[in-house]
């Protein structure tokens, strides 16, 4: 544009002067009027030059205002737009944003919710700032106080205090503040948020009034119900160690009634003897087992270093003694050690080794094998045999107290002993478990705790499959 300017002046000149000497000398040629001619025709034309780049100068001038002014009023129209939608922001939201000078005595905006939160219009405390702390609980006035000299120390602070509004009622606030710098790194504004947390504070303390509550109810019932059992079990024993005492008289009279009277018995009668003599065995060994189970949930464990193995093979010792003439072959590592309490894991192999013998009582060859194998979950005892067996359905009838898979007149017993199994490995941590087949054998499976490492010494003998037990 500069360079267009230029050029027009250029040839513009060029022309006036070419063309004005042309007019100069075709009107006259006398000297004195060329003189005069020449001399007004170049005042006339800086005269007319300089009203041209007057007017031209004007226009453009008068455009950059123009301009200017149309961008002065976008902006400020932006502007506008800005802050009415943040009025709208701030109208909106139940934190109360502020700013602050520097000295933090005057205050540069507060948002509408002050009024909500605080009771009182945010005119006051545009007036006097110093209401800002004069509003805190007394209770919390040094917390508060102590997290504003933190905020000009550290840049920003946080803090939690009441508030008290004109209506006498008291607000749990969060105050969150932070200093607000330029450039340079001068502090030029404070502001924060403060939100109003009242009903958090309330329901966390119902919560934790709740949660008080129930523990207490928790530990009363907890211990009603340990009195209880402690007077079942009370009751229990009192009850099996009295009833033991008539149990022996009848047994010791109808064997003294046999003795002496078998001949006005007779046959029938005899028999009828007997069967009472066999009734209160049975009653006399559902006493001692019951007094077992009271036993086993009582005691106190002595923990010490046990040999499963050496335990099964005394254990079957007496069993045969009972039982001379049968035949069975037992099949386990030379040690098997855990620790546990010794009273009680022999209560426990007595069960187990006493119903594998039982149930293995119609079989030729009966087969019982003790091992330990390493699973996931940590060392596993198994006590296997190929003896009757019996359906175990989902396993929920197996630790109920009473209940018998097979019949009285197939094998005896009085449903106690896997119930008094289970509460004795419960007690060592561990686990159980079982699994049968009817006519191919049973498994016993149990742990006895985290804590427990059985490892056997001697070489490891197979779990016997239902097929070859």
């Amino acid at each position: 544009m500069a360079l267009g300017l230029g050029v027009s002046y250029a040839l513009l000149g060029i022309v006036w002067i070419l063309l004005s000497d042309e007019l100069v000398g075709a009107v006259s040629s006398d000297a004195q009027w060329l003189h005069t001619a020449q001399r007004y025709k170049g005042v006339f034309y800086v005269f007319t030059t300089a009203l041209g780049l007057f007017l031209l100068v004007r226009a453009g001038y008068q455009r950059l205002l123009d301009a200017s002014a149309a961008a002065n009023a976008l902006a400020l129209q932006a502007l506008a737009r800005q802050e009415a939608q943040f009025h709208q922001l701030h109208q909106s939201l139940a934190e109360v944003f502020w700013l602050a000078s520097p000295d933090s005595r005057r205050v540069l905006y507060i948002s509408p919710a002050f009024e909500m939160v605080y009771g009182r219009p945010a005119s006051d405390l545009q007036q006097d700032a110093g209401l800002w702390m004069r509003v805190v609980h007394p209770d919390d006035q040094a917390q508060a106080a102590t997290s504003f000299q933190a905020l000009m120390a550290q840049g920003s602070t946080q803090c939690e205090y009441r508030i008290c509004r004109p209506d006498g009622s008291v607000r749990w606030v969060s105050d969150r503040k932070r200093t607000i710098h330029d450039a340079d790194g001068r502090v030029v504004m404070l502001g924060g948020i403060a939100e109003d947390i009242t009903t958090r504070i309330e329901r966390d303390a119902a919560r934790a009034t709740t949660q008080a509550e129930l523990e207490r109810m928790v530990a009363e019932r907890t211990a009603q119900l340990q009195h209880m059992n402690a007077e079942l079990d009370a009751f229990a024993r009192t009850a099996a160690h009295d009833m033991k005492s008539p149990l022996h008289a009848i047994g010791g009279f109808s064997q003294l009634l046999r003795a002496g009277h078998a001949d006005a018995l007779g046959p029938d009668g005899e028999r009828m003897v007997l069967r009472i003599e066999q009734a209160t065995q049975q009653m006399a060994g559902l006493v001692n087992d019951l007094l077992m189970l009271s036993r086993v949930g009582n005691v106190a464990l002595a923990c010490r270093p046990v040999d499963l193995a050496a335990l099964g093979r005394e254990v079957l010792a007496e069993l045969r003694q009972q039982a001379p003439a049968r035949q069975v072959r037992f099949d386990t590592p030379d040690t098997l050690p855990v620790h546990g309490d010794p009273g009680l894991l022999r209560a426990l192999m007595a069960n187990l080794m006493g119903n594998a013998w039982k149930y293995t009582g119609k079989r030729e060859a009966a087969h019982l094998v003790l091992l330990v194998a390493h699973t996931p979950a940590g060392p596993e005892i198994t006590l296997a045999d190929n003896g009757a067996g019996f359906d175990a359905g989902d396993g929920e009838q197996l630790f109920k107290p009473f209940h018998r898979f097979h019949s009285s007149s197939e094998f005896s017993g009085n449903g106690i002993g896997l119930v008094t199994c289970q509460r004795i490995v419960h007690r060592h941590g561990g686990s159980i478990r079982i699994a049968s087949v009817p006519g191919v054998g049973t498994q016993v499976h149990f742990t006895l705790g985290p804590a427990q490492a059985p490892v056997s010494s001697g070489p490891r003998q197979p779990t016997p499959t239902m097929e070859t037990r």
